[in-house]
């Protein structure tokens, strides 16, 4: 009875040690009560059993298991140790955690209901840098496809060039661009005294300047202001001028327009000539009253006059 009972003992105390063994294995809590969820998924790259589960950049808990379902997603089924904690709506996206593993994050929603155990979360699978990488040499592909082809075109319309003669005259190009180097490298070593002597009175001619000009700073500005108010005038008398200028065309166009007596007398011809005939006769009678004054006044009574 006593090897009996040393039996059960042995079966109970291995069902326990295998039960909290698989439980801390598993990274699953001890003491606490088991609050499972899972999410669905079109591919799980990197998740396997024991994966960490985060929420808020806190592990929570580990994946148990992953499974296909009917509609050929991927059901992942995983502990966490926050019951009544994830709201209704959170998230559970798939990223990476380091630079080769990956895990699950949580995001939680604004609600306020809490999810029981047992709940499904909605899953999304993150690529993270690698995967906009990825994408963006997926897209970037062809583009550097075509330009390959286009550089190995024109590579062989190069060569083709070369082969045809080319070379030769790259060459002779080259050449004569050595020797216009060489001569201008000459002429420079020829005119080099001329060129700092030039450089030398140059520097003089400026210092000579500032000599003048140094101790007048206040003449100078004085100048500078007058020159200044002067401008100011002359701009002020151009812009009188112009208006006067303006004036007298308008004038001018009103006489040619035949506007006013002088208008009239300029644009009516048989005007003129009355003015002109009348000027003749008062000029025929001044001459006749200054050669036979008598032949007016014989005519007149002293009578009258008086």
């Amino acid at each position: 009875m006593k090897n009996e009972i040393k039996v059960a003992l042995t079966i109970l105390s291995a069902i326990v040690v295998a039960f909290f063994g698989y439980r801390f294995m598993a990274d699953i809590p001890i003491f606490s009560s088991t609050y499972q969820l899972h999410a669905h998924y079109d591919r799980v790259d990197g998740i396997i059993p024991g994966s960490s589960v985060f929420m808020q950049g806190v592990k929570i808990g580990t994946v148990n298991s992953l499974s296909f379902t009917q509609t050929d997603s991927i059901r992942v089924l995983f502990t966490v140790n926050a019951p009544g904690k994830i709201p209704v709506g959170s998230v559970a996206v798939i990223r990476s955690t380091g630079l080769l593993e990956k895990g699950i994050e949580i995001q939680r929603s604004g609600e306020q209901i809490r999810l029981e155990s047992g709940s499904r979360l909605k899953g999304i699978y993150d690529d993270g840098f690698l995967g906009a990488l990825e994408d963006i040499g997926a897209q970037a592909g062809p583009q550097i496809a075509r330009s390959t082809e286009s550089l190995g075109n024109l590579l062989e319309q190069i060569d083709e060039m070369l082969e045809q003669g080319g070379r030769q005259n790259i060459e002779e190009s080259l050449s004569g661009l050595n020797s216009l180097i060489s001569g201008m490298e000459a002429l420079l070593r020829e005119k080099n005294d001329e060129i700092g002597a030039t450089v030398t009175h140059l520097r003089k001619t400026m210092e000579n300047v500032e000599g003048l000009t140094g101790g007048h700073e206040a003449t100078i500005d004085s100048l500078l202001t007058s020159l200044q108010i002067s401008s100011e005038r002359i701009e002020i008398l151009t812009d009188e001028m112009n208006r006067a200028g303006k004036s007298l065309n308008s004038i001018l166009a009103k006489i040619d327009e035949g506007e006013g007596s002088l208008g009239l007398l300029i644009n009516d011809p048989s005007l003129y000539r009355n003015l002109d005939s009348l000027s003749y006769n008062l000029s025929k009678l001044v001459k006749e009253l200054n050669d036979n004054p008598r032949h007016f006044l014989k005519h007149v009574r002293l009578i009258d006059i008086f």
